[in-house]
């Protein structure tokens, strides 16, 4: 997930991007024209993060049940920083982190094919990812509190925290960094340290495991925003980066493109697609609400069950279209109940993708949920 992007404000009369939006899906998938719509046969994966919607085991029992019937591939995305000094040492990390990733293991199903995504950035994108002991997020040990990303024990503390989740997860795909160009975008000056740790812990994983896909993962509709800096800049250095990633993966979330125009919400995957040349596309994570935020910056986003399901359609035509790898919604029901539970817990921005699901707060079919199973039903291929 990203940070907060203000959106320009968006003309009253909704209907009428509306109407274009839903021409565009139907567009899309009448005009995909490719064999693999000819023979009804989808050669993209479809999957979720396991993000609960409510702190209860149940709503976490129910969250990975749905996922294992619903969908070819889970997302296991681990933003809770990184064990450093056991990674380091080459000790055991601390059993309350790997009691949450066993709960991950064990409950994914056999038949889906895994994502694993880590990052040595923060959250917030400004530097070196903080510590992960008895809880996420915590401060950064002495010995890593000032160092840099390409600094030798960095390096090679990362490279062993990678291994091991390797081992465990046993993933089908892999990012080794989350939405890095924003990093780019928070703190250049940390960038080509960042570059360094990325070439070289590409370079060995490759070595040891030559058929796993590894990669970092892009925020695409940040770098078109000219808001934030020189998208031509960025696009070169993301562009330069990509010699050292077997995929260009993206993080999508159309309602944070500034500025938004719902009768063409894909501009950044348009430019993600001229840019990649070539290069496979996979969806790390996206999402669309069904209803408007609870965020000031986007009071006026237009935002409904129908406008959620176009762009779901027209999302997952351009997939089918231009045969990207996977993709990946970020969750599969909304988390009222979660974000009810935790009132003030969560930033306000935590609400930016509290309504993305194809099931409501109540656990009830949106319209998307019939848009998301229709290509679901194709065989992958």
């Amino acid at each position: 997930m990203t940070d907060c992007t203000r959106p320009s404000p968006l003309h009253p009369l909704h209907m009428h991007l509306m109407h274009g939006l839903r021409l565009l899906a139907v567009a899309v998938v009448l005009c995909m024209g490719t064999q693999a719509q000819a023979a009804n046969t989808r050669p993209f994966l479809m999957g979720f993060t396991p993000w609960p919607w409510d702190t209860e085991w149940a709503a976490l029992q129910d969250t990975y049940n749905f996922i294992n019937a619903n969908a070819d591939i889970i997302s296991h995305h681990i933003e809770e920083g990184v064990p450093w000094t056991e990674a380091l040492a080459d000790t055991a990390f601390h059993p309350q982190m790997m009691q949450g990733w066993t709960l991950r293991r064990d409950l994914t199903g056999p038949g889906l094919k895994v994502f694993l995504s880590l990052s040595p950035i923060d959250q917030m994108r400004t530097g070196l990812a903080r510590y992960r002991g008895e809880a996420p997020q915590m401060p950064l040990p002495a010995e890593f509190a000032n160092a840099r990303f390409n600094d030798p024990k960095v390096k090679k503390a990362y490279l062993a925290y990678v291994r091991r989740a390797i081992d465990f997860f046993r993933p089908d795909y892999l990012a080794i960094a989350i939405e890095a160009n924003e990093l780019l975008d928070n703190a250049p000056q940390s960038w080509p340290d960042f570059v360094e740790l990325h070439v070289e812990t590409y370079r060995a994983l490759k070595q040891s495991h030559p058929g796993l896909p590894v990669f970092f993962t892009t925020s695409v509709h940040n770098v078109i925003n000219p808001e934030r800096g020189n998208p031509a800049a960025t696009w070169s250095k993301v562009q330069q980066l990509w010699r050292h990633s077997d995929i260009a993966a993206a993080s999508f979330y159309p309602f944070l493109q500034h500025p938004l125009d719902l009768a063409n919400p894909f501009v950044a995957l348009d430019e993600l697609r001229r840019r990649a040349g070539g290069k496979p596309i996979a969806i790390t994570e996206a999402g669309y609400p069904a209803k408007q935020p609870a965020v000031e910056a986007l009071r006026n986003l237009p935002a409904s069950p129908e406008i959620q399901m176009n762009v779901y359609y027209g999302l997952l035509g351009r997939a089918a279209s231009e045969r990207y790898t996977f993709v990946i919604v970020w969750a599969h029901r909304d988390y009222d109940a979660l974000w009810n539970r935790l009132q003030g817990e969560f930033p306000e921005w935590g609400a930016l993708w509290r309504d993305v699901g194809i099931l409501d707060g109540e656990g009830s079919a949106r319209p998307s949920r019939d848009v998301w199973d229709l290509f679901l039903r194709m065989p992958h291929r």
